[in-house]
This record gives C-alpha cells, sequence and structure tokens, in this order.
C-alpha cells in the first residue's frame, strides 16, 4: 500500500536509529550497556541463520506542537513484546500469555504425537519396501496414517481456535477517537490474516492517537539478515504492507489512502460517508474532516469534487489553495477522466434520452444518455425530469458481458451477507458509467429515469429501493487528472 504519511522527516530518525543499533548492537538503549541483557542483542536478528525484523518511527507532536519521536519493531523481538523507550504492541502481554497458555500446551502435545506417529509411520514404510507386509501390518500401517490425519486435523481446529482468541485481544485507537477490535473490521466474521496487527505503522498510530498525538511523518525500514527471497533488504525503507497493514490502517486512519504528496491526497471513500460535512452534528464526520484530523496542515475546505454518501470511490482532495484552484478548474472545465462501475435492478429499456451506438457483433450494448434534471425544491435533495427548466447532464455508458461483471464486484467490497443477497435476489447487469457533465445525482437520474435507462441501480434509496443487506452498487473506479504542481499526468484505478 501507499505510505499514508509523509515519510522525509521519520528517515531521517530512522537513518539515526539504523546507525544506533549498528553501534551498539541491541535494542535496550535506556538499559546502561554494561547491564544489557542479552536477549536484547541485535545477534538475533543479524546473524546467518536468523532473520531480520521491521523497525520503524513517527514524528507527531503535542498538545503544545512539540516534536515528539516514536519508535516500534514489528511483533515481538527474540520472544519480548515490551521493551523500554518502544512502542508497546496493540495488545496485553499478560492477557495474551493466560490466554495462549493452556492451548499452547495441547497444540504441543498434539505435535509431539503427530511426529511420534510420523516416525513410526516412516520406519514401517522403509520396512516394508524390503519385506513385503502382510494384511494385518497392512491394515495396521493404514491405521496409523488415519490416526496421524485426525491428528492433524484437531490441531489445525485448535490452533484456529486459539488464533481467534488472540486476535480478540487486540485493540486500535482511532484517529477519530474511537477503539476497536478486528471484529470491528472483519465485521462478516473472516479470520485476519496472520500477524495482523503486529506491524510498525498500525503500532505507532495507535499510539499515537491513543495519546491524542498528531502525526507528521511515518517510515519503516529492515533491518538484518535478508530473507531467501530477497523481498526485503538490510536498512531499505518499505511502505505499510498489503498484507497485513491495508486491511486496518484505513480503519485507523479513517480513511484508505492511494497516494499522498505535499499538495494532493486520492482516496478510495467507502460507502456511507459523507465527502463534505453536512448540516448538525450528525452529519460532521466526512472525508474532508478526516483528512484535516490527519493533515493539520490542511487547508479548511480540501474537497474539489464529491460522491454522493452511498457511493464509494475514487476521490482526489487538495491540501494547499493554489492546488485546490488548479484542480477546481480542472473539473469545471471538463479536463478530469472519471469512469464509474454499477449494478443495474433490472434489463434497461432505453428511453428517449438515450442514443444508442451502432450494434457490433459480440461488443456489449453502448450508447449516451443526455437528459435535464432540476432539483424537486419541494423535495430535497431529489432531482426531477425537467425539459424547460432543467440543466442537461450527459453520461456515456456501456454493458458489462456478465464475466467482466462479475470481475467488477469486488470493488464494492460486500461482506459475505451482501454478497450472498446480491447473488440470489439479482443478476449481474453491469454498466460502466462514464460522464461528461457532473449534474447532482446524474449517474443515478440517468439509470433510474424512464427516458434514460429506467433500471435503477441496486440499493439507490432515492430513485430506487434499498433493501436489508443492499448498499449503492456505484462505485467511481477511475480517475485522471493533471498533476496541479508538476504538470504529470495521474490516473488511479481501484
Amino acid at each position: 500500500m501507499f505510505a499514508p504519511l509523509p515519510e522525509e522527516k521519520a528517515k531521517k530518525y530512522c537513518i539515526d536509529l539504523m546507525q544506533k543499533l549498528d553501534a551498539e548492537k541491541r535494542i535496550d538503549f535506556e538499559t546502561p550497556i554494561d547491564k544489557s541483557d542479552a536477549k536484547f542483542s541485535t545477534d538475533c536478528i543479524t546473524q546467518k541463520d536468523s532473520l531480520g525484523q521491521m523497525f520503524g518511527v513517527c514524528v507527531c507532536l503535542n498538545q503544545n506542537n512539540e516534536e515528539i519521536v516514536l519508535k516500534a519493531f514489528s511483533g515481538q523481538f527474540n520472544s519480548v513484546w515490551n521493551v523500554p523507550g518502544w512502542v508497546p504492541p496493540l495488545l496485553d502481554e499478560t492477557t495474551f500469555y493466560e490466554t495462549t497458555k493452556e492451548s499452547d500446551r495441547l497444540i504441543h502435545q498434539l505435535t509431539d504425537q503427530i511426529e511420534a506417529l510420523t516416525k513410526e509411520i516412516k520406519t514401517l514404510e522403509s520396512r516394508y519396501l524390503e519385506e513385503k507386509p502382510d494384511f494385518a501390518q497392512v491394515q495396521y500401517l493404514k491405521s496409523l496414517r488415519r490416526a496421524k490425519s485426525a491428528l492433524q486435523k484437531e490441531r489445525k481446529t485448535m490452533s484456529q481456535q486459539s488464533m481467534t482468541e488472540i486476535f480478540s485481544l487486540y485493540r486500535f485507537y482511532c484517529a477519530d477517537g474511537n477503539l476497536l477490535q478486528f471484529k470491528d473490521i472483519f465485521k462478516d466474521g473472516t479470520q485476519p490474516p496472520t500477524g495482523c496487527g503486529e506491524c510498525c505503522a498500525p503500532k505507532l498510530l495507535s499510539f499515537v492517537f491513543q495519546h491524542k498525538l498528531k502525526p507528521i511523518s511515518l517510515a519503516e525500514f529492515y533491518y538484518g539478515t535478508e530473507p531467501a527471497s530477497k523481498k526485503k533488504r538490510h536498512k531499505e525503507f518499505y511502505p505499510p504492507c498489503d498484507e497485513k497493514c491495508a486491511p486496518i490502517l484505513p480503519f485507523i486512519l479513517g480513511l484508505e489512502i492511494l497516494y499522498r504528496d505535499d499538495s494532493i491526497v486520492v482516496i478510495n471513500k467507502p460507502s456511507g460517508l459523507l465527502s463534505i460535512p453536512g448540516r448538525g452534528e450528525d452529519k460532521l464526520d466526512s472525508v474532508t474532516t478526516r483528512l484535516k484530523r490527519i493533515f493539520p496542515q490542511c487547508i479548511e475546505q480540501p474537497s474539489v469534487h464529491r460522491l454522493d454518501m452511498d457511493t464509494s470511490g475514487l476521490l482526489v482532495l487538495a491540501l494547499d489553495k493554489e492546488s485546490h484552484k488548479n484542480l477546481s478548474v480542472q473539473f469545471m472545465e471538463g479536463k478530469v477522466h472519471k469512469k464509474y462501475v454499477a449494478f443495474l435492478k433490472n434489463k434497461p429499456s432505453f428511453g428517449k434520452g438515450c442514443k444508442l451506438n451502432p450494434v457490433i457483433e459480440n461488443e456489449p450494448v453502448s450508447g449516451r444518455i443526455e437528459l435535464p434534471f432540476r432539483l424537486d425544491v419541494e423535495n430535497r435533495p431529489h432531482q426531477i425530469y425537467d425539459e424547460i427548466y432543467g440543466k442537461w447532464g450527459i453520461t456515456n455508458f456501456q454493458f458489462l458481458p456478465p464475466q467482466e461483471a462479475e470481475a467488477m464486484l469486488p470493488v464494492f467490497r460486500l461482506n459475505k451477507t451482501q454478497l450472498e443477497h446480491f447473488r440470489k435476489n439479482y443478476e449481474p447487469v453491469g454498466v460502466i458509467f462514464e460522464p461528461e457533465t457532473g449534474r447532482t445525482h446524474q449517474l443515478r437520474l440517468h439509470s433510474s429515469s424512464i427516458h434514460g435507462l429506467n433500471a435503477p441501480i441496486i440499493g439507490d434509496n432515492l430513485y430506487g429501493t434499498q433493501t436489508e443487506n443492499e448498499r449503492l452498487m456505484l462505485h467511481a473506479f477511475e480517475l485522471g487528472f493533471t498533476h496541479p504542481k508538476t504538470g504529470v499526468q495521474m490516473f488511479f484505478k481501484t
């Protein structure tokens, strides 16, 4: 995943940390070197037969705007969770050992039994290569294999149960002040990846938000013996990992950051989150309020375009006034590339506002929608068709073959229950929209209107229906624009 915070300042402190590790060859820096514990020696990660470890630094500000530097290591260091001077783990160490003591004993007991059976099986198999076994001997060997398989299955089940108990111990402090557990993140009951929650970035950021600090820079590096795969190299910097960090950092930060530099931030907005604050305290939570919480230097209004609350997908935001003005002009002049994917409730019956492209054999139906709409002042925020006072909206569309539509489903991140509901109740009528204008609710209106596709988007609670276990099936999956400072063409795709 892309590094969610600026790295430059933190990298300088990381280099200082590398030099200290080189010089002292230990991590318990707060202990006088002559009293250092051998278990904190870096030998355990730098020797030939060992494996290195990730280290991280987060630079943050306290309430007096004083700079504070935090450091963390991934997982345990030489089987130790807590080391003075380092950010603690995301679980309570004492509770962890109390929780795992009995399960570890039983799992080790099963492992010993499996190893004993394996040894006996190999001995018999070797013997029977030289002398042909009789019927009773064959049956006995089969019984040993069955017993081994049963024990392996029992150990696997017990290990999974133990991991579930361990994951229940993790606590994540978030930018908005909330405290989350894995069950709040993996809501469909799936198991988090092994090692999830043990990386440097989640540990550092959770600690920062727990103590009401403001993070301004974060960087991580690998230190020690390189793995055989060479995926990590000694003293090289790496962003948070896709496997273990990507599922949880968006929840800790409040935003899924796909790109960030000094001028702009590109995020993948979830369904159900406002782009900008609405009226009333219950509508303060939004992309912009969350962004300003993470980037205190951000301008007051960073939003240059919006997505409906129930629409998910790509948004670009500006961190400074110059970038905001530049991007706003690009959107107003129609120079921004935008594509959406949607799933419709039924097959379309093209109305008078639709102009279909010539049919090409084996090619999906495509065309253009041009319709005028205006605000229904007596039923805000609904828009209504109006040929006299309405403003024209233009949308290009292309329907997807079933296989391609199925391949687009993951961008909606439906949980298990939502996905089962979708498959049970709908055929995958997928369509790609490329709007030329940016009218309010344009794609939802062009889908639902009898003058358009006459097929509401699934989960549209304004222009269609939304039942339990449904979300609006509209997602902005492509976004392209010119970088406001560098002039480089930027393109993003979820």
